[in-house]
């Protein structure tokens, strides 16, 4: 058995230094700065989908915007990868249930999205890349979640089951990615989730509205399977 989290959004809450990096692009465009609930809100779609927003760009109907995104978006990576993380936290709760799934001696991993040269430094600087299992980079893999080959990739290097993983995400993308694997899946409602959603449409098998509500589902869970 495994348990599997995205990182931003679920694991981690990377968005007050995503925010900070989005504003220090705009600035050096002579732009306004940005509210931090509009950042948050697009911070499960990926950099690109950040940045659009921000700069209210429309990249599918004006090629000069996508141009422009196209130029700005490496400013926007390297702004943020030379950043500190200081801003960044774990989500409350998320300290006590991995320390919990470690006394349990059930292993834990990182799938996510994000690229290996962004991904590294930050959980250098958390300390999650000693503690995970496994860490899966957006780059890892050829294709990224909603595509089940990174959840399939984990389970390769855990040397698991995917019947017997779970994976958390604060995305649809995460539950579609993680039921394509045939992974039992939990929604991080707490996460980056915008306002006009509403996760029971992705149809994950638990809803977790803060980080404490999933490891009494997994005890659940593993009651069941044995």
């Amino acid at each position: 058995m495994a348990i599997l989290f995205d990182l931003d959004g679920t694991l981690l809450d990377t968005g007050p230094d995503i925010h900070r990096s989005v504003n220090a692009v705009l600035a050096l465009e002579n732009r306004a700065p940005v509210d931090y609930m509009e950042v948050r809100q697009n911070i499960s779609y990926g950099g690109a989908k950040i940045l659009e927003a921000a700069l209210k760009l429309d990249i599918k109907n004006n090629p000069a915007d996508k141009l422009y995104l196209d130029k700005l978006l490496p400013v926007f990576f390297e702004i943020h990868l030379a950043s500190d993380c200081k801003l960044t936290t774990t989500f409350p709760g998320i300290d006590e249930l991995l320390n919990s799934l470690e006394e349990l001696q059930l292993p834990w991993g990182i799938v996510t999205n994000k690229t290996q040269a962004l991904t590294e430094p930050l959980l250098e600087v958390t300390g999650h890349h000693k503690r995970s299992a496994c860490v899966v980079f957006g780059d890892t893999t050829a294709h990224l979640k909603p595509h089940p080959a990174s959840l399939h990739y984990a389970c390769d290097l855990l040397q698991v089951k995917t019947s017997d993983c779970v994976y958390v995400g604060d995305a649809a993308t995460d539950i579609q990615a993680g039921k394509a694997a045939g992974m039992q899946t939990i929604a991080a409602a707490f996460g980056y989730v915008p306002p006009t959603v509403q996760v029971s449409d992705w149809q994950a098998d638990h809803i977790a509205t803060t980080a404490s509500e999933i490891l009494p589902w997994i005890k659940q869970w593993l009651k069941r399977i044995k």
